[in-house]
């Protein structure tokens, strides 16, 4: 997440097309690795609840306000 930020506190010095997209590439390699860690620790979780709390979990997290990414 840390990466993220220091991408996204970088974003506007970019001159040019190609430096755009490099800014562009590291946001959303950090963004991916943002992701992957979370599901790196939302898969064991999941994996140790019941039918009802994944249910619960599903509708918390998916809601419009639950993962705010």
């Amino acid at each position: 997440m840390q990466g993220m930020r220091h991408a996204i506190m970088g974003m506007s010095k970019a001159a040019t097309l190609p430096d755009k997209l490099t800014e562009r590439e590291t946001m959303l390699t950090a963004r991916i690795e943002a992701v992957r860690k979370l599901k790196g620790a939302v898969d064991p979780l999941c994996a140790a609840l019941d039918a009802n709390q994944k249910k619960t979990a599903d509708e918390i997290m998916l809601s419009p306000m639950g993962m705010m990414m």
